[in-house]
């Protein structure tokens, strides 16, 4: 009897990319589906797109089958295609019953049982299928039919979501991730118990230690997280606060990873990438893009163990609420990250948004024209409206640690050489390591001003002001 896949297993072991899960997803509803049925060794049914014909999908489940095999009469050259794993899905969610098998499926079955799943065989099968026009626009090639323990592809195929070797490797990161997350889950329980005073807290090779366990489990995310949060230890007398709530959001990741089937498909993507899944680029670019005009507002650097990490914030032009979105950069050390985009221009261009509980992460895509002065930046937000736009992203993403703000405010100072910047509905306190702030009360000179910053933990840190002349990169 096969063995029902989980939701978690269909999306991230056997979908050959992420643009592949994403569409199955969407195509995951069962009234778009007629006559789908399964029993102990597969599941089929016919999905209703639109065209003339709907798309007949068998996936042969049975334990000897050296792993999932895959029929479809769609055009993908995928494999499995977004019909055979939105057909998983379903079935992995009990939407499935069982049921007498379609002829087309029968027959399939049939040969493959009867010449034993010979890979030579099943390649011929392959090849001597004729490639079609693609009926749905995002895929196309040649119909796939073919098994991850060595079925057919096209010769150069251009994803390679049936190498068994690579889902051979998929599988073992993810136990490895998930015994990472486990240990981590573990250490945290174990500190909140002997608690935050405990001396060992404040010696770093704890810490070092941790986050080497978390690289080697391929939680690359959360090894920096940790070494973040190593720095604040003894940083203030208020420190155990701040280590507290880090400890909290590392245990909410650690367990959220397990159970991102009890998620939505986009908090579990943010989930995943904060954990150290990486995305592929060409997936993002693989996305819709949004079109506009956007104001290169500001720009900030952060020392990560050896890496550069440098945040370019760009803002959507014209009147609130703005759209923001961070491009990253990384540098190495001795070889530090260059700017791109410079700050107080504007690009006309396509951005490409990673998948997360917020769209906030980008890729600028496709650029028109040559970079245009914008001094005047982006429309300005009240504290308040920036603190709620703030709230409302902590809310999607919980673990996030900056957030882009441009607000027209008046410095102040508060005592004890801490400022704030304010306006009439709120303040927001400058965050203590800005050393500029003399500069910013010279060009305000008792008015308000347009600043451009990072909200964080730390507070707001100020990047650009603007003008209306000029853009001051601080």
């Amino acid at each position: 009897m096969a063995v029902r896949p989980t939701h978690d297993q269909v999306l991230l072991l056997l979908a050959p990319d992420r643009a592949a899960a994403a569409a199955a997803l969407a195509l995951a509803v069962p009234s778009a589906w007629s006559a789908a049925g399964c029993d102990d060794g597969a599941v089929w049914g016919a999905y209703v797109a639109t065209s003339a014909e709907p798309y007949n999908v068998a996936v042969d489940l049975s334990d000897d089958a050296g792993g999932p095999a895959y029929r479809c009469s769609c055009p993908s050259r995928k494999i499995p295609c977004k019909h055979a794993l939105a057909l998983l899905l379903l079935y992995a969610d009990g939407h499935v019953v069982p049921a007498r098998r379609l002829p087309f499926a029968a027959a399939w079955l049939q040969r493959r049982s009867a010449r034993g799943r010979d890979d030579t065989e099943v390649a011929g099968e392959a090849e001597a299928l004729a490639p079609v026009p693609s009926h749905d626009g995002d895929e196309s090639g040649n119909a796939s039919d073919g098994a991850l323990g060595g079925g057919a592809r096209s010769p150069n195929p251009p994803f390679e979501g049936g190498d068994p070797q690579r889902q051979k490797r998929q599988f073992e990161r993810a136990e490895r991730m998930r015994a990472g997350l486990q240990e981590l889950d573990r250490w945290l329980a174990d500190r909140i118990r002997v608690g935050l005073a405990a001396s060992e807290l404040s010696d770093i090779d704890t810490w070092d230690r941790l986050a080497a366990r978390l690289v080697d489990a391929q939680c690359g995310a959360l090894a920096n997280r940790v070494r973040r949060v190593a720095t604040r230890v003894g940083s203030h007398p208020h420190w155990h606060e701040d280590v507290l709530e880090e400890m909290a959001l590392m245990h909410a990741l650690a367990v959220g990873a397990q159970r991102t089937s009890a998620l939505t498909s986009d908090l579990a993507e943010g989930v995943h990438i904060a954990t150290g899944l990486t995305v592929a680029k060409d997936d993002v670019l693989a996305g819709v893009p949004s079109t506009a005009t956007w104001i290169v507002a500001g720009e900030s650097r952060t020392r990560e163990d050896r890496i550069t990490v440098q945040r370019t914030w760009l803002a959507s032009a014209g009147a609130a609420p703005v759209t923001w979105a961070m491009v990253l950069a990384f540098g190495a050390f001795g070889n530090e990250v260059t700017t791109e985009h410079e700050v107080g221009t504007a690009i006309e261009g396509d951005l490409h948004w990673y998948p997360g509980g917020i769209a906030l992460r980008a890729i600028v895509g496709r650029t028109t024209g040559s970079p245009t002065p914008a001094p005047a930046g982006p429309a300005p937000t009240t504290v308040a409206d920036a603190a709620d736009a703030y709230g409302w992203a902590l809310a999607g993403e919980p673990w996030l640690e900056r957030y882009p703000m441009c607000v027209a405010v008046v410095p102040a100072p508060i005592g004890n050489g801490r400022w704030v910047v304010a306006d009439t509905t709120g303040a927001l306190p400058v965050a203590a390591g800005f050393t500029r702030m003399a500069e910013v009360v010279a060009v305000s000179g008792g008015h308000p001003i347009r600043i451009m910053g990072e909200w964080s933990a730390e507070g707001f840190l100020p990047l650009t002001v603007f003008t209306g002349d000029q853009a001051i990169v601080l």
